[in-house]
């Protein structure tokens, strides 16, 4: 018996092995198998049956393992971690890695010593000087670690020369994987005393008082209707040692059993209560009578569901999951943000309690595993989560609901594959006959055209959820404040303009809240010198680093480095250096001279770092905080009654990038935030503070207008032919030598151009930010006119195959439809 396995590589092939007789029952389509790969050994994945073993040219290598019991990977998933390697031109490996997770995986580890021997031959060798210094000086380490620190490529040609010399050893050896299930000990009666007298009688066998205490305890747990506690628990009401309890187990009394704990970030969620009885508008039941019929037929369907903030997108979502899961089918529900994670799962938990599974990556390992098995085995039915959540391991799928739908965190940027969770969502739940639906007042441009052309069915709210009145919400006023004006009359003392701080105010004395978007994290983006105009830039990226006030510190925002403020400039020797722009804790430091009585709250990747960071910040805004400041994850999806004022810093940001796509992103951000006040019974407010007061996308937000702004944005985007009018893909190379990046990317394009057909190659050329993490950067793009996207990917697949690989510590990436080109 041979069988096909992919391995967690960046190619596309498959590998056929041997299973042996005594593996042969285990070794089933979608399990994980431990199998020799050169001189390591890798966690695969059986993928079918393999040819026999006469009609092969090679000797065929034994399956040394078979790692699950139940496939780790269903039939379905394989299916669509294929397409996801072939749409995307990345390694089947690597997609099926992405659906696994993490920390599961039998890994080799290669170990690197310093031996007595000397090492002069190897003086004039600069990288085998700096292997060999490193080595000396941490001891045993792995080949990994000592390329992170060194910050450049050693291969491991040059390992082996250095171990066949004498002067290093190398180890190979297996690393078990890093998670696995969690159990505790627990106690019960011994068969033999699991009657009603047995207690006393023991007690009446006993002489030691702790014992006695023990067998009082455990009595007192079964009484509570608790058969099996806890050891800990018992020990502790009984106020007894482990050694008390190990003699009872030892006399037959008392037996201990291994229960297996589940570890979930809802246990630290408050109780949810009862759900609100809401009763649809005719506009959520005509959407909801449209996703119904697919449903209940079983039949594929992608739905855009066009609604303005505050029209009830969410109780669609919800009215639909119940429908699916009458039918026995499961759900994935995809939200753009983990800051949204928390407030999603209470309310979908308290419709379906302990059915829902939570996904991201702020939980830890040993909790996503759990909820990975739980959603595996059954235990639970619906799947919450960031874009990662869409290839959660549900079998019978009947939704699937990717709220925000246009948020471009849904797209993977690194590592491979770099998906857009969207488009899976998509075919996905066309892989399953099931029902997509893609919500957003803001829908991306691609998404509205595919409703235009007929592939998705568009649904639309209009209105907002009617007020305790009856009657329909209203959309919050925005005015528009220009910073230059402002200045001019003086009404702008650092970052927040006059009549802003008169609108805090404002709801400050009327006991409403304010919700402050600036999309700058840090106390100042920019130090300068006023003499000679130095600024400090990060030693590994080319850019300047951000000035933050806590821990006075400089930090790179790509690469986190850090470094101590100077006092003077270290070129002309003039200081205190200029601090120029404002992020967020420059605003929440002016907030709280300006309102020294506010609760203010900063929501940024700086204060949310620690686990559970969103759900703390969103808890004590909805326990009354007054003001809530943040960067683009307070932007969307959130839900206070009592916000009643958005304000927006520098809607600016992000709006000038030389990017196709950055006006609607900036469209897209301020429409998102200004619904975010007025959603219940209080009238909303919103000030924009800009610069280009007469900008496109700063007028169409203003006036909450989608349609006049996707049809101007349209009508450029089919000018030039720019999705969704044509295709694109990125192309980047990187390493640590720019000539030797350079010369790869100029090659690599040739050999693309070769092979590019009707695709045009632009490129290459540096990119935006030409240097990050030590790593030198060029960028050719592709554009592919039309609908179909068959020639790019042909010609990627193509130029992949012609080039072969890269020298070792370089990299070429392949960003199919990517987002961002900079």
């Amino acid at each position: 018996m041979t069988v096909d396995v992919v391995c967690p590589l960046p190619v596309e092939k498959t590998f056929t092995y041997r299973v042996p007789d005594g593996l042969q029952a285990d070794a089933q389509v979608g399990s994980r198998v431990l199998v020799p790969f050169g001189g390591r050994r890798l966690t695969g994945v059986i993928v079918g049956e393999g040819d026999p073993p006469e009609t092969l040219d090679f000797a065929v290598k034994d399956v040394l393992d078979v790692l699950d019991d139940t496939p780790a990977m269903t039939e379905g998933l394989l299916r669509l971690t294929r397409w996801i390697a072939r749409y995307y031109v990345c390694g089947w490996g690597e997609a099926i890695k992405a659906a696994l997770p993490t920390g599961t995986n039998v890994k080799t580890q290669r170990r690197l010593s310093r031996t007595d021997a000397p090492a002069d031959d190897w003086a004039d060798h600069d990288v085998a000087r700096k292997v060999l210094h490193d080595v000396a000086e941490r001891g045993a380490t792995t080949l990994g670690a000592v390329r992170k620190r060194l910050g450049e490529a050693v291969p491991l040609s040059l390992v082996r020369r250095l171990t066949d010399d004498g002067v290093l050893t190398l180890d190979t050896t297996l690393r078990d994987p890093s998670v696995s299930a969690k159990t505790e000990t627990c106690l019960r009666f011994a068969p033999a005393f699991r009657h009603d007298r047995a207690p006393a009688e023991l007690k009446e066998q006993l002489r030691g008082h702790k014992q006695r205490a023990v067998i009082e305890a455990l009595a007192g747990f079964a009484d509570e209707g608790i058969a099996e506690p806890r050891r800990a628990d018992v020990m502790d009401r009984a106020d007894a040692a482990y050694s008390t309890v190990r003699s009872l187990v030892e006399k037959g009394m008392v037996e201990t059993v291994e229960k297996e704990v589940r570890r979930s970030p809802l246990d630290d969620l408050p109780d949810p209560g009862d759900p609100p009885n809401h009763t649809l508008h005719p506009a959520q039941q005509d959407a909801l009578d449209a996703v119904t019929a697919p449903i209940e037929n079983g039949r594929y369907g992608t739905f855009l569901l066009h609604g303005i903030t505050g029209s009830g997108k969410t109780e669609v979502y919800i009215a639909a999951l119940k429908r699916v899961l009458a039918q026995g089918k499961t759900g994935i529900i995809l939200v753009p943000e983990i800051a949204l994670t928390p407030q999603t799962v209470q309310r979908f938990r308290a419709h379906f309690g302990d059915q829902i599974a939570v996904l991201h990556s702020q939980m830890s390992q040993g909790e996503r595993y759990d909820a990975w098995r739980g959603l595996r085995h059954g235990r639970a039915s619906i799947a919450i989560g960031p874009r990662s959540a869409v290839l959660a391991p549900l079998e019978n799928l009947g939704l699937i609901v990717v709220d925000e739908e246009h948020e471009h965190s849904y797209k993977q940027f690194d590592p491979s594959p770099r998906y857009h969770a969207r488009d899976v969502a998509v075919m996905r739940a066309h892989m399953n006959d099931a029902v997509c639906i893609l919500g957003s007042a803001t829908p991306s441009l691609e998404s509205t055209m595919n409703a235009r052309r007929g592939k998705y069915t568009l649904l639309e709210m209009p209105e907002r959820v009617p007020d305790s009145t009856g009657a329909a919400a209203e959309l919050p006023e925005v005015t528009v404040l220009d910073l230059t004006l402002q200045r001019k009359k003086h009404q702008l003392d650092g970052a927040l303009s006059d009549p802003l701080r008169e609108a805090i105010r404002t709801r400050l004395d009327r006991g409403e809240q304010t919700i402050l978007l600036q999309n700058r994290r840090g106390y100042a983006p920019v130090l300068e010198c006023e003499a000679c105009g130095w600024s400090p830039y990060c030693d590994h990226c080319s850019v300047t680093m951000t000035y933050h006030k806590s821990g006075r510190h400089l930090r790179c925002h790509y690469c986190g480095r850090t470094r101590h403020v100077p006092r003077h400039c270290p070129e002309c020797g003039s200081g205190p250096l200029s601090q120029i722009g404002a992020g967020t804790q420059r605003i929440e430091e002016e907030l709280d001279t300006a309102f020294p009585e506010a609760a203010i709250l900063r929501m940024d990747r700086d204060t949310t770092s620690q686990k559970r960071g969103h759900h703390a910040i969103l808890s004590q805004f909805d326990d009354g905080a007054d003001i809530l400041l943040g960067t683009q994850m307070i932007a969307k999806g959130l839900d206070f009654s009592r916000v009643t004022l958005v304000g927006v810093v520098d809607a600016d940001v992000g709006m000038l990038f030389p990017d196709f796509r950055a006006e609607e992103r900036t469209f897209q951000l301020l429409t998102q935030v200004a619904g975010r006040a007025g959603r219940a019974d209080l009238r909303g407010e919103v000030y924009l503070q800009t610069r280009n007061p007469e900008h496109k996308a700063i007028r169409y937000a203003t006036a909450h207008d989608y349609t006049g702004f996707a049809e101007e944005a349209l009508a450029e985007r089919k000018q030039f032919g720019y999705p969704p009018f044509g295709h694109v893909a990125g192309v980047e190379f990187r390493g640590p030598k720019e000539p030797r990046v350079k010369q790869i990317a100029e090659q690599w394009t040739t050999t693309l151009r070769n092979h590019s057909g009707p695709v045009e190659v632009l490129g290459p050329e540096p990119a935006f930010i030409e240097r990050v993490k030590k790593q030198h950067r060029f960028r050719t793009i592709l554009k592919a006119r039309g609908a179909k996207h068959g020639p790019l990917q042909q010609a990627l697949r193509r130029t992949k195959k012609a080039y072969g690989s890269v020298p070792n510590g370089y990299h070429v990436s392949i960003d199919v439809d990517a987002l961002g080109l900079l």
